[in-house]
């Protein structure tokens, strides 16, 4: 009877682990498209991307700035690869290689902090923009001006 209970709770631990890098790695945050800060759209475009900014005031002369936060995430196929590629190890390792991949996924697969400044000019149009901070590894997407 014990045994049959260890054997029934490793096989719930080993379905449980099976299924924790693959649901991370599809339910991380979506990648913003930074294309938005190019120069001359439209600030409506920009708060309907990033979010609403975290600090917004009027320079000297009369024009928005505004100071994004957010997490930059990755595009859909990326995730859905990861989350094959996870799956797939797990099953061929019989969930040993989720002693690696959770925690891999957990820390380096959910994006990286980004702020970013944003100018516009009276018609409310980015004419500028300063990178406050870029945490990813690989900018696969550019920042105007960068």
């Amino acid at each position: 009877m014990r045994r049959l209970a260890t054997l029934i709770i490793t096989g719930c631990v080993v379905v449980y682990l099976q299924a924790c890098s693959v649901v991370q790695a599809t339910n991380s945050p979506s990648a913003k498209d930074l294309s938005v800060l190019g120069t001359g759209t439209n600030r409506f475009a920009v708060l309907a991307e990033l979010g609403q900014p975290i600090a917004s005031e009027t320079d000297n002369d009369g024009n928005t700035v505004d100071v994004f936060s957010f997490i930059q995430g990755q595009h859909g196929a990326v995730k859905a690869g990861k989350g094959l590629l996870y799956g797939a190890l797990a099953v061929g390792t019989l969930g040993v290689s989720e002693i690696v991949t959770s925690p891999l996924e957990g820390t380096a697969g959910n994006g990286a902090q980004m702020q970013v400044q944003v100018n516009y000019d009276r018609d409310n149009k980015v004419s500028k923009v300063n990178t406050l901070k870029d945490g990813r590894w690989i900018p696969v997407q550019k920042i105007d001006g960068k």
